[in-house]
């Protein structure tokens, strides 16, 4: 068991390549940020495993490439496919002040947009190559750091610097 606090970055989405390595869709940039990370934790049927990072490198900008010890073929990386990938939070730049939010934690938000419009954030789709906030009233729009204008955890607003048309 681990006693360390572990921060959710993402999941496993799929195999890249044929060598074992693997790509994780992020839920927030913690892992870009850490340089000195050398462990991802997976859950694996409800337990955290260590892994060994051998590498990683960003792919786009939402998801990351892993290669880790001891998964080296196809085999072996894809019955991994799909666990969520958890980090050290003393790996990160993170002060204990602050939160590690994900994606799905602005459920039930208040987004505004750059015109003034208000909706509610009714869900978040992470499963295409860009995170999309499904707002009240069936609305879609794109959310990425880029488009954040301003974050009030306190208020649980979003102020995005795009129409919500």
């Amino acid at each position: 068991m681990i006693d360390e606090k572990l921060i959710l970055i993402g999941r496993l989405t799929r195999l890249h390549g044929h060598r074992g390595e693997l790509q994780c869709r992020l839920d927030n940039i913690l892992w870009e940020d850490a340089e000195t990370a050398e462990w991802l934790f997976l859950r694996l049927d409800g337990l955290d495993v260590p892994f060994r990072v051998l590498d990683w490198r960003t792919k786009g900008a939402e998801d990351m490439l892993f290669t880790l010890k001891g998964v080296d073929t196809e085999e072996k990386a894809q019955r991994l496919v799909g666990a969520e990938a958890r980090m050290l939070a003393r790996e990160t730049n993170v002060q204990e002040s602050e939160s590690a939010l994900t994606w799905e934690d602005l459920v039930g938000w208040r987004v505004i947009s750059s015109e003034g419009e208000e909706a509610v954030i009714e869900a978040i789709d992470t499963t295409t190559a860009n995170c999309l906030a499904r707002l009240s009233g069936g609305r879609l729009v794109p959310l990425h750091e880029d488009l954040i204008r301003e974050l009030d955890e306190t208020q649980k607003r979003i102020t995005l610097t795009i129409p919500l048309i």
